[in-house]
C-alpha cells in the first residue's frame, strides 16, 4: 500500500534553493572564477625604418592585476594614482610585455623597449597607454605578431580580444587578435634579404659579445702557430654550429643560469691552460666548451616556432656571420700576438695578459653562479 506524498514540500525546497542561487548572484558570493568579462584592447602598429612603434591600449585594472602591480595598483581609483602605479612597475610591465607580445622580422625577433606609460578614458573606463619600440634591424620584410595578452593563466578575462590597426611592409590593414587566432603576418620579405640580415646579425653579435671574444684571444694566446690556431678555431666552430642550430630549432634547452657561467669558467680554464703549458688536450676541451658557447649564441637569438627551410637557411647565414666575425677577431689579434712573440719583453707581457684574460673568466663565473 502507497503513501501519498504531498508536492507541496518539494515546491517549498525548491523555491527557497531558487532564491538562495538568485540572492548569491546579486550578491557576488558564488566563486568570482564563474564568469570574469570580456575585454577588448586596441593596438596601433607602425614602421619606421628598421624601427616599429608598437601602440597598446589595455583596460588598467585587468592589466594591474594580471601584471601584478599590487594591491594599491588595483584599487587606485583616478589618473594620476594610476599612471604613477604604471611607472613604479614598468619592470613587471617589461618582463610582462616582451613574453606576451612578440614582433618578428623575416623569422627574427625584433628587440623590445617601453617607452612610455600614460593613463586615457574610454567610455568611462580607464584604459593604459603604452608605447613599445621595436628595434628590428632593418626596414623591410615579412612581420609577424604574435598575441598572448591576459591570457587564461592571468585569470583576468575569460575572452580579450585587440583590435589591431597597421602600417607594416608597406601594407596597411586592420585585424582582430584574440585567444583562437593570436598571430598576423603581414608584408613580404626576400630569403636573400633574410639571409644577409641574419649574417650580419651573426658578425655583431659575437663581436659585441665580450665573452665570447676573450674566449676567442685566449684561444688564440694558447696557439703555436697558425695550423695549431685552425685546428682548435676548427673545433670550436664545428661544436658551437651544433648547439646553435640545435638550440635555435628547439631540439636542445638549457637555462641560461647554468649555460653563462659555465661559458665564463670556460674562457678561464683556457687561459689557465695556456699559463701552465698544458694545452695537449685542448682540442677535446674546446669541443665541450664550444657546444656551450653554442647555446649561448642561441640565447641571444630568438625565432618563429614554425619550421621551414628559409627558417634554415637564417639560421645557417647566422652562424656563418659568426664565423666572419670570429675571423675578422683572429685576422686582428694573432698577427699582434705573433708580433709581440718575437720581442725581449714578449714573455711577462703575454702571460699577464692570459692571466688577466683568466681572471675576468673567473670573476664573471663567480658574480654569474656564486653570487646570481
Amino acid at each position: 500500500m502507497s503513501i501519498p506524498v504531498s508536492p507541496l514540500p518539494l515546491l517549498r525546497q525548491s523555491a527557497g534553493l531558487l532564491l538562495l542561487i538568485v540572492v548569491f548572484l546579486g550578491t557576488g558570493v558564488l566563486p568570482a572564477s564563474a564568469h570574469v568579462r570580456d575585454s577588448t584592447g586596441y593596438s596601433r602598429v607602425t614602421a619606421d625604418g628598421p624601427s616599429v612603434s608598437y601602440d597598446l591600449s589595455l583596460e588598467y585594472a585587468m592589466l594591474a592585476r594580471a601584471v601584478d602591480l599590487g594591491p594599491d595598483a588595483v584599487s587606485a581609483s583616478d589618473a594620476p594614482r594610476q599612471k604613477a602605479a604604471l611607472t613604479a612597475g614598468r619592470g613587471n610591465l617589461e618582463a610582462y610585455l616582451a613574453d606576451r607580445i612578440t614582433l618578428f622580422l623575416d623569422g627574427a625577433a625584433c628587440q623590445p623597449d617601453l617607452a612610455g606609460t600614460d593613463i586615457k578614458n574610454r567610455d568611462g573606463v580607464p584604459y593604459a597607454e603604452l608605447k613599445l619600440e621595436y628595434s628590428c634591424g632593418a626596414s623591410a620584410g615579412s612581420y609577424l605578431i604574435k598575441y598572448g595578452v591576459f591570457r587564461e593563466t592571468d585569470a583576468v578575462a575569460d575572452d580579450h580580444s585587440n583590435i589591431v590597426n597597421y602600417r607594416l611592409g608597406g601594407v596597411e590593414g586592420q585585424a582582430v587578435l584574440d585567444g583562437s587566432n593570436a598571430e598576423l603576418a603581414v608584408g613580404e620579405g626576400s630569403a636573400a634579404a633574410a639571409a644577409a640580415r641574419f649574417g650580419a646579425m651573426g658578425v655583431e653579435h659575437i663581436l659585441s659579445g665580450l665573452d665570447h671574444v676573450l674566449f676567442v684571444v685566449a684561444l688564440a694566446l694558447g696557439a703555436a702557430n697558425v695550423r695549431s690556431l685552425l685546428g682548435v678555431v676548427s673545433m670550436f666552430t664545428l661544436a658551437h654550429s651544433i648547439t646553435l642550430i640545435s638550440a635555435l630549432l628547439g631540439w636542445i634547452r638549457l637555462p641560461a643560469e647554468v649555460v653563462e657561467p659555465l661559458i665564463a669558467l670556460s674562457i678561464a680554464f683556457v687561459a689557465a691552460e695556456n699559463l701552465l703549458g698544458a694545452t695537449r688536450r685542448r682540442l677535446p676541451a674546446v669541443f665541450v666548451f664550444g657546444l656551450l658557447h653554442g647555446l649561448g649564441f642561441a640565447g641571444s637569438l630568438r625565432v618563429t616556432d614554425e619550421f621551414s627551410w628559409s627558417l634554415v637557411t637564417s639560421l645557417l647565414s647566422f652562424n656563418i656571420g659568426i664565423e666572419a666575425g670570429q675571423a675578422l677577431l683572429l685576422l686582428a689579434a694573432f698577427p699582434l700576438i705573433l708580433l709581440a712573440r718575437r720581442l725581449r719583453w714578449s714573455v711577462p707581457v703575454l702571460r699577464g695578459a692570459t692571466a688577466t684574460v683568466a681572471a675576468v673568466g673567473l670573476f664573471w663565473f663567480i658574480e654569474r653562479f656564486l653570487l646570481a
